[in-house]
């Protein structure tokens, strides 16, 4: 049996679900790695009575329990949706191959873990999109649940097939896959758009035409099917036409205005094994003011939205009643830039004290505040630090528009070790548009001068890990249009930092490059690139974003069997004026913003942060954004 291939619908027996059709699965468990991935029964999940529910949907996250149970998105919806008394929400991950094999051999369907329900029998099955490398997992849960892989060849008692995440904003290689892409901020949108699918389903209204009256009533909702692909003569994207009326022009991404008065999952599940991000996730903002030419999240989250100190204390007292959990992480895309971290963490310490809870704190932009952090972190458990310099000169930064100082990364660290922390990771890119040798050397060398300043500080050379990846062009960035570095020009950038290295504590890790280059054709592919998705999951294709699963020949095989040279798509530039699979979708940055901020990385020239200054009309509502920022010093301190 191929193991990509779908399970036959015709093989599942439709009387097996809940308790029954566990009763098959849990035999086929014995063996298989982290079996308690696959059982369900945690502390805080909902489990309701389906017969008294009108909509159920299941969140799907296609990796792995470890990789999903962390993602705060999918706890976020799991929580609105369950507030409803008449809505179900259930959780379902992509299992890892082991155990997929064991099901299909078995003939036993993908199902959820709260009431063992297949997933063919919910209203709404919703996918998470947080990685182009998951792409395969999505055709491979469908599989196993035992669904068509194309939308136009489901049933009319199939569910409808929905996807959000950062990845939806390139909605085309999955164009044949999903009913619908929803994008931007769920909050608002999850529960209405599952009552109306579920009703829809219930009067009997056929699948097609659910679709159509979900994209009509959704302005946030993009139904790839819709739309005809149209191509120029030479072969080159031309653009999209809808098929059906009443669609709007272009689809915006929806987003959640007030955050302080927003639902917020204060009792998540707390898994049974570890997971990835084994702590109370605190979002204390989104979005953010920056503008980093590379960076697609800092785009697409716009405007920028905070968290009163007030309101994240409440939520974290909450959340740590509920769950016990003795770690706090303060989520956000940059942390160090909320603007009452000092305000906060004291709050935090003083609301914890005498409870060993640790606050950690990712996403530390390097800036002048990280000085501060060390010392405001207080005494708990203290590890590395992680910092994203991204680059590691000064002319590069003024071209990704990251104007952050070597002598603030250096004070930040060097404080880290005199207050308790014994290591450093730093996380780099080598590849992005203009960079120099020069630029690839200064990695190296800001590696090793941190290892020196923890020999200053501490007496001894400090670890230093530093994670170094390739950069890939992404949708809605200033960067969208350039070309990615050739595979072997990647290779031979990576082979040169480790000949530069002199110490040893100085450790270097790469991404693998075949990866990169994969993540950069989906990143920007069209239905052609969809077609090639579809070709590797039939040639087994599956968790790619997994070493030991990932096989770059299988890929070279699925783009060679639909026609297109993956390598000339990827280090291929596109031109400004080049239609993009993504134009239909309204991000909030302009087109005519994304020019201007490529152009001025050409000339290696910044754009001041929005925060405090003038507005860079970057597109999204600029009253609305005022609105936020003159807000904020009027917020409650305690």
């Amino acid at each position: 049996m191929n193991p990509a291939l779908p399970v036959a619908a015709d093989r599942l027996d439709p009387t097996l679900h809940g308790e029954r059709l566990f009763a098959r699965v849990r035999p086929l468990l014995a063996g298989v790695q982290t079996p308690a991935w696959y059982i369900g029964g945690e502390v805080n999940q909902v489990v309701k009575d389906a017969a008294t529910l009108r909509g159920r949907i299941a969140l799907i996250y296609p990796d792995n329990y470890a990789i999903g149970m962390s993602h705060y998105g999918l706890k976020l919806l799991y929580h609105i949706v369950n507030l409803e008394p008449d809505l179900a929400a259930e959780r379902c991950f992509t299992p890892f191959p082991d155990f997929a094999d064991r099901l299909r051999a078995a003939g036993l369907p993908l199902h959820s873990l709260e009431t063992k329900t297949p997933l063919r029998r919910f209203d709404v099955l919703a996918f998470t999109l947080q990685a182009e490398l998951t792409l395969t997992n999505v055709l491979e849960t469908l599989a196993l649940a035992g669904l068509a892989l194309r939308s136009r060849q489901r049933h009319d008692d199939d569910p409808i097939v929905i996807a959000g995440g950062a990845v939806a904003w390139n909605p085309q290689p999955l164009a044949e896959v999903v009913d619908l892409v929803v994008v931007g901020d769920g909050e608002e949108t999850i529960v209405p758009l599952l009552r109306m699918a579920a009703e829809l389903r219930r009067e009997g209204v056929k699948r097609p035409d659910i679709v159509i009256a979900l994209a009509r009533r959704f302005s946030c909702a993009y139904a790839p099917g819709l739309w005809e692909e149209r191509y120029a003569g030479d072969g080159r994207l031309a653009g999209y036409a809808p098929t059906v009326a009443g669609l709007p022009a272009r689809t915006r991404g929806a987003y959640v205005y007030d955050l302080d008065e927003a639902r917020y999952p204060t009792a998540p599940i707390v898994p049974h094994t570890r997971v990835v991000h084994d702590r109370i996730s605190l979002e204390v903002m989104r979005g953010c003011v920056h503008g980093c030419r590379f960076c697609q999240a800092g785009m697409i989250t716009r405007p920028w939205r905070i968290r009163s100190p007030r309101r994240l204390a409440e939520l974290a007292r909450e959340s740590y009643l509920a769950t016990g959990v003795d770690e706090i992480g303060l989520l956000s895309l940059s942390t160090s830039d909320y603007p009452y971290l000092q305000q906060l963490i004291p709050l935090l310490r003083e609301q914890f004290t005498g409870k060993e809870v640790h606050l950690s704190l990712p996403s530390l932009r390097v800036n002048e505040q990280l000085k501060l952090l060390p010392f405001e972190n207080g005494e708990g458990r203290k590890g590395g630090l992680t910092l994203a310099p991204e680059v590691a000169t000064d002319r590069l930064r003024q071209m990704v528009n990251k104007p952050i100082r070597n002598e603030d990364l250096y004070a930040g660290v060097r404080e880290a070790f005199g207050n308790g922390y014994d290591h450093v990771k730093l996380y780099f890119m080598i590849g992005v548009p203009g960079e120099i040798e020069s630029d690839v050397d200064g990695i190296v060398e800001m590696a090793e001068n941190c290892a020196r300043i923890g020999k200053q500080v501490r007496g001894r050379f400090a670890e230093v890990h530093a994670a170094v990846s390739t950069f890939v062009p992404k949708p809605f960035v200033p960067y969208q249009w350039d070309a990615m570095l050739p595979l072997d020009e990647i290779h031979a950038r990576q082979r040169h930092l480790r000949s530069i290295r002199r110490m040893k504590v100085v450790r270097l890790d790469f991404h693998r490059p075949e990866q990169s280059f994969l993540e950069a054709i989906l990143a920007r592919g069209d239905r052609r690139v969809g077609a090639a998705v579809l070709r590797a999951h039939e040639l087994g294709a599956r968790f790619d974003e997994w070493g030991e699963h990932f096989d770059v020949e299988r890929w070279r095989q699925a783009f060679a069997d639909v026609g297109i040279d993956w390598a000339a798509d990827v280090t291929r530039p596109r031109a400004f004026d080049e239609p993009l699979p993504w134009d239909g979708l309204d991000a909030g940055p302009t087109r005519e913003y994304l020019v201007a901020e490529a152009e001025k990385a050409r000339a290696e020239r910044a754009t001041q942060n929005c925060f405090g200054a003038a507005c860079n009309k970057c597109g999204v509502d600029a009253k609305e954004c005022f609105d936020l920022k003159h807000a904020m010093p009027l917020l409650p301190m305690a």
